[in-house]
C-alpha cells in the first residue's frame, strides 16, 4: 500500500458513522466483602502482678501481657537485639524490624514506644490484636520501666 493510500484508509476509519450506536456503560457488579471484625480495645485486667509473684524478667512480661491481653510483648536494643521479651516466636524479627523506629508508626497490630532505661535507649514493641489506646500504651510503658527497674 502506497503512503497516499495509506493515509486515506486510516482518514475513513476515523470518519464519523451516523449507523454506529454508542456501548452502553453499566457499572460493575457490586462485590461483596466480608464484614471486617472489630477490633476490641484493649484495657488493662485488674489484680494481675508484675513483680512480687514473678520470678525473673520473663515472667514478669509474660505477666504484663496476660494484665493487658497483649499477643506479645518485645524489649529491643537500639542495635536490633531482643533485650528481654515475653515468650513471642517473633521477637527477634520484631527487635530487628522496629528498633530503629523513632516516629513511632507501625503496622495495625503493633504499637511501639521509646524508653530509657540506664543509659540504654530501648523499644519497646507491643503486638495486639486489640486496639492500644494511648492511656493504655502509657500504662504498658510505666509497668515496663517499674519490671526493668525491678529486675535490671
Amino acid at each position: 500500500m502506497r503512503a497516499s493510500e495509506e493515509g486515506h484508509a486510516r482518514r475513513q476509519r476515523l470518519n464519523y458513522q451516523p449507523s454506529a450506536k454508542p456501548i452502553p456503560v453499566t457499572a460493575p457488579p457490586q462485590v461483596s466483602r466480608p464484614a471486617r471484625k472489630a477490633r476490641p480495645v484493649t484495657d488493662p485486667v485488674p489484680g494481675v502482678d508484675l513483680l512480687e509473684n514473678c520470678q525473673d524478667l520473663q515472667q514478669s512480661l509474660r505477666a504484663l501481657a496476660k494484665k493487658y491481653s497483649l499477643d506479645s510483648f518485645t524489649i529491643a536494643t537500639s542495635d536490633g537485639l531482643v533485650f528481654a521479651s515475653s515468650g513471642s516466636s517473633t521477637a527477634q524479627e520484631d527487635a530487628a524490624g522496629f528498633c530503629r523506629n523513632t516516629d513511632g508508626t507501625a503496622p495495625e497490630g503493633i504499637a511501639l514506644f521509646g524508653m530509657s532505661h540506664k543509659g540504654s535507649e530501648l523499644t519497646g514493641i507491643i503486638r495486639s490484636e486489640g486496639i492500644i489506646t494511648g492511656e493504655t500504651k502509657i500504662g504498658i510503658e510505666n509497668d515496663t520501666k517499674d519490671i526493668l527497674n525491678r529486675w535490671i
